[in-house]
């Protein structure tokens, strides 16, 4: 069998093509510098608070007590698209005016904005469509995205917020190439042509601010890499644990690669690998993807820095939170968004350690006894 298998490997080798679209290397202007400090901010969903909780003041309090740098905001196709030929932005408008007010306060850390577009956005379910939108039969999200409709969401989107003062980039969906469920029937994954024409789309009106496209990894480096190499393919094929996300393909289609970075969720095994060790695994990955974004000349943001443990899981604690930081921190990232942060509102215990996380990305002196929560 073994025998077998490496004359498979050998005769891979030798006659492998990878097709030159599959992993862009052109670099079109050299790679900015890494910011030093970084922005760090977090992202707000207006769904990710309680129902009986108002989203602006939510969000005004946030900004009050983090001063973040920058906020992520999703414009949700579900949200501002009542029906096939109007759109309503009344409630991203009213975040937006919470954002600006807090700049306008004395003694307020300036705080830039990150817009969402897309039908891929942020929280669950990941895919949000407008009710009205006949998602019956349909296997790929791709054939509902090609629509007048969304395509008027996104060119409205991008022309109305384009001129805004604090805008810091735009995010093209959230993780577009990996799979989100709509149904049990749907691949909610969009095709690269698809992203690369929403981008292209958004550069004909916008060529000023930056462009963010996210994904997430995989647990360790090495399986990164694996999926980076020309042999990615063979890798896929061959026994053992596989690689996650799809971070080669996605560094080629904005300006920034964003990473999001979890260690602890309702799938992860603690009782193999802790969180501590998953920690470590994420500041290599950093790295190793800065680094790749700088051949290609991009920046490297962590979009989504787990602050929060998720949902129906408790193995995500405090301490988790300050080591991210203090791992994560440095490494040629420019921008840190924290995920969670809504669920600190009520928690003094979580918000208290998350100005603190906050510090420690901003490149604060971390002190002796920083890790002693239980």
């Amino acid at each position: 069998m073994v025998k077998r298998l490496a004359t498979v490997i050998a005769s891979a080798l030798a006659s492998v093509i990878v097709p030159a679209a599959a992993f862009p290397t052109m670099t079109v202007d050299p790679a900015p510098a890494p910011l030093n400090p970084p922005l760090v901010g977090f992202s707000f969903s207006p769904a990710a608070v309680p129902s009986d909780v108002d989203p602006e003041r939510a969000l005004a309090a946030l900004l009050s007590t983090l001063q973040p740098d920058l906020v992520r905001l999703p414009i949700y196709w579900s949200s501002v698209a009542p029906t096939p030929t109007s759109l309503d932005y009344t409630e991203v408008d009213r975040l937006i005016a919470t954002i600006e007010a807090h700049n306008s306060k004395k003694g307020s850390r300036h705080t830039q904005v990150v817009l969402v577009v897309g039908a891929r956005n942020l929280v669950y379910p990941e895919v949000h469509l407008p009710d009205w939108l006949d998602t019956r039969d349909v296997h790929q999200l791709d054939k509902l995205l090609k629509t007048p409709s969304y395509r008027t969401y996104l060119e409205t989107t991008y022309r109305r917020y384009a001129p805004l003062s604090f805008l810091r980039a735009w995010q093209v969906e959230n993780e577009p190439l990996d799979n989100a469920s709509l149904n049990e029937l749907t691949n909610g994954a969009i095709p690269a042509s698809t992203l690369r024409s929403e981008v292209d789309l958004l550069r004909s009106i916008d060529l000023v601010h930056e462009v963010v496209v996210t994904t997430f990894n995989s647990s360790h480096v090495a399986l990164d890499a694996r999926a980076a190499s020309p042999l990615g393919w063979l890798y896929a094929h061959l026994p053992g644990a596989k690689p996650a996300g799809h971070p080669a393909q996605a560094l080629t289609m904005g300006d920034t690669l964003g990473l999001d970075l979890y260690v602890v969720t309702d799938s992860t095994p603690l009782d193999v690998v802790t969180p501590s060790t998953r920690i470590a695994w994420k500041e290599e990955t950093l790295d190793y993807w800065q680094g790749r974004a700088q051949d290609h000349g991009r920046a490297l943001w962590v979009t989504e820095m787990q602050a929060s443990p998720w949902i129906g899981t408790t193995g995500f604690t405090l301490d988790d939170l300050l080591s991210s930081a203090l791992a994560y921190r440095g490494h040629g990232v420019s921008a840190y968004l924290l995920w969670g942060v809504e669920d600190w509102l009520d928690s003094p215990g979580w918000m208290e350690t998350g100005i603190t996380a906050i510090g420690l990305l901003r490149g604060g002196r971390p002190t002796s006894n920083l890790l002693t929560h239980s």
